[in-house]
């Protein structure tokens, strides 16, 4: 497998896991995703308040169960390496599910082969324009986990397979606590995916990581619940961001030189076209987006910030990049504005460079919504904390918390799992 970069999603056939060790950060269940691949692990399952919980063994990162042995296979020598206790992000709260799989991924990114790996999927994580004939194929000799189809099997064994992606849904906690509780928790999870992506400034494969979970949430289609809450400005402001984002990754692959056809990162073409299908789920409230200066005035460009495909499409013509992956995307490209800007190359090139003001407008944006999720999980006092966090994650909330809003007035996580959850094992759904 090519170690350069990593899909922070995975696909599980047979079982969806919310929460789960796996190298690939946070996860897309085929219901929704889990915030720590930064989080495609969602802390989502509890966001959503959904299914019978279950937790796994969360992997220390000093020590092992096994005894130590002689061997010449890298991962296990990886495995076995004993590394400095990885400190605790302060968004979580004391016991919580989001920091479990947000610290096991964290603990599995030190291994130097495991980490940033792409692995393939069979098919796309999302529907995709297939008809009724496709649907029957699909189901005859459709996915299995990885059995006969392509998933989880190394990419570079498959350099033409466009879904160099991994992806994991739903069930019921037998509980209701207020109309918008999943639609905000999508938003808390979209948050920590805004600060984890500020937060590897130094690492762009960890910044490509966050881009790849985040477009394939959005275009899954459950990311565009966070449509739903009762804010329409806070959320064109997030779906914006997200964008100023995804344009702030490819301006820095340009000064690293990463944008070409033949980039070492295999799934290039697939995230960006992604990214270009974006909009087309969620058009409201983008045209309200003011012309913006791009990059310093001397260069006397400028942008509007809800043209997001066609910058993306604008990268992709001028380093010959082919946009692979939705059935759409040549539609897509055909309609995009030809006749935007980009960047100044030379503008651009130093290591603090932000053409498109992602930095700026986060630094905004958190200031005017922090707090928001902690206030409506009545259980924090809103503006003592950022955005993200945990406070809608159920995992966090104390048993009398819980029973508070459970429809037989009885805990939904069991001693056993609460147990789990306190010594930093991951919540799985079954």
């Amino acid at each position: 497998q090519d170690s350069t970069f990593n899909t922070k999603t995975r696909k599980s056939n047979n079982e969806c896991d919310a929460f789960r060790r796996a190298p690939q950060k946070r996860s897309i269940c085929n219901l929704l995703l889990s915030s720590c691949s930064s989080s495609f692990t969602f802390q989502t399952a509890s966001h959503l308040l959904q299914t019978r919980p279950r937790c796994h063994r969360n992997a220390s990162p000093q020590s092992s169960s096994k005894k130590a042995r002689p061997s010449t296979d890298a991962t296990d020598n990886a495995e076995d390496v004993s590394v400095p206790e990885l400190p605790r992000d302060p968004r979580w709260a004391p016991v919580s599910g989001s920091a479990n799989v947000d610290l096991n991924y964290k603990t599995t990114m030190r291994n130097p082969v495991k980490a940033y790996s792409f692995g393939l999927l069979c098919q796309p994580p999302f529907e995709n324009g297939e008809d009724e004939d496709e649907e029957e194929e699909e189901e005859e000799g459709g996915c299995d986990g990885g059995k006969a189809c392509l998933c989880s099997k190394p990419a570079a064994d498959h350099p033409d397979h466009p879904w160099k992606l991994s992806v994991t849904g739903k069930t019921n906690f037998s509980m209701y606590t207020f109309n918008d509780h999943m639609p905000y928790g999508v938003l808390e999870v979209i948050q920590n995916w805004l600060l984890d992506y500020q937060q590897a400034a130094d690492n762009v494969k960890e910044q490509w990581a966050v881009c790849e979970a985040l477009g394939l949430l959005m275009a899954s289609g459950r990311g565009m619940e966070v449509t739903m809450i009762d804010a329409g400005e806070q959320c064109e402001a997030t779906m914006l961001l997200i964008g100023r984002l995804f344009l702030s990754m490819l301006a820095r692959l340009e000064r690293d030189n990463l944008l070409s056809k033949d980039s070492e990162i295999l799934n290039l073409g697939t995230i960006m076209a992604i990214y270009v299908m974006i909009p087309s789920l969620f058009d409201s409230g983008f045209e309200t987006a003011r012309k913006e200066p791009l990059g310093p005035k001397p260069d006397k460009k400028n942008w509007h910030p809800h043209e997001l495909a066609s910058h993306i499409v604008a990268y992709a013509r001028k380093y010959g990049i082919e946009l692979i992956g939705p059935h759409d995307i040549e539609d897509l490209v055909s309609e995009a504005n030809s006749n935007v800007d980009l960047p100044v190359t030379k503008s651009s090139a130093g290591p603090k460079a932000d053409p498109f003001g992602f930095e700026k407008a986060l630094k905004a944006y958190s200031t005017k919504y922090k707090g928001v999720t902690q206030f409506l999980s009545k259980r924090r006092k809103a503006g003592k904390t950022s955005i993200g966090g945990d406070a809608l994650d159920i995992t966090t909330w104390t048993s009398a918390e819980r029973k508070k809003f459970s429809f037989d007035g009885k805990d939904p996580f069991g001693a056993e799992e609460i147990a789990a959850l306190k010594r930093g094992d991951m919540l799985s759904m079954r």
